[in-house]
């Protein structure tokens, strides 16, 4: 149930965790340390014996989780070099494999609120390619902690609600700190397929947190403004990569 992970991680989640409870964090909202870290979770490791806590059978949500967890591992042991090498391969794969469980549109309706509902329907399209290409970012920003470090994945537990619920998890990290990080799964109602929706670490949620700012910017600036300012920010990130690609190939 062990994951390597960088030597900075530990310092880098307690800054994460001194960051929450700071003025400047709620005037910000930015959480600079965090965005790196609730991508790099999904990455989490499970054993084959499932690390459930409770009454069997497994629920559904927790299956999900535990049987992506143990692929992510698997991809990122065996294709290690490669995705070192080259990074347009590890943007690849997350966006066919590790990011294929997010419901992108049920996500942004959450973060958006009634701005979604008012948005076009190419605003709408345009907002969700660039929220999927924020989390391909952070994919990219965590990868950057993958090293030598070990970190310990100590259970699950399932808080139902609605046709959904929050799947627990909880992790331990050296030096013995355990770190609650759990993710928010949904079933369609003509589906028995599970989507997840949300991510949270020690109560911080991306979606919660994104929301605040990104409801802020339509309202100051205007919907155009947000998809702009998510491009210019993920192109920093993603359009070397694939520049780097593309010359590879000439």
């Amino acid at each position: 149930m062990k994951m390597l992970l960088s030597h900075q991680f530990p310092t880098l989640l307690i800054q994460a965790l001194r960051f929450k409870k700071s003025s400047r964090y709620k005037k910000n909202l930015r959480f600079k340390y965090l965005t790196s870290l609730f991508l790099l979770f999904t990455f989490l490791p499970i054993s084959a014996d499932s690390l459930y806590v409770g009454d069997k059978p497994i629920p559904p949500a927790v299956q999900v989780v535990e049987a992506q967890t143990n692929l992510l591992l698997s991809e990122l042991s065996d294709r290690k070099d490669e995705f070192t090498a080259n990074p347009a391969s590890l943007v690849d794969f997350a966006k066919t494999i590790a990011l294929k469980h997010w419901d992108l549109t049920k996500a942004s309706r959450l973060m958006l609120g009634p701005h979604w509902r008012k948005a076009s329907t190419d605003q709408r399209t345009a907002f969700e390619q660039e929220f999927l290409r924020t989390l391909l970012r952070y994919v990219v920003k965590a990868y950057g902690y993958y090293d030598d470090s070990l970190i310990d994945v100590v259970e699950y537990r399932w808080k139902p609600a609605r046709r959904g619920g929050w799947v627990l998890s909880k992790v331990e990290v050296p030096g013995g700190l355990k770190v609650n990080v759990d993710y928010r799964m949904e079933s369609r109602k003509d589906s028995d397929h599970w989507r997840l929706i949300d991510v949270r670490v020690e109560g911080i949620s991306l979606v919660g947190v994104k929301k605040s700012e990104y409801r802020e910017m339509v309202m100051d600036e205007g919907f155009d403004a947000l998809v702009a300012f998510m491009a210019e920010k993920n192109n920093k990130v993603l359009a070397p990569i694939f520049d780097e690609k593309v010359a590879a190939t000439e």
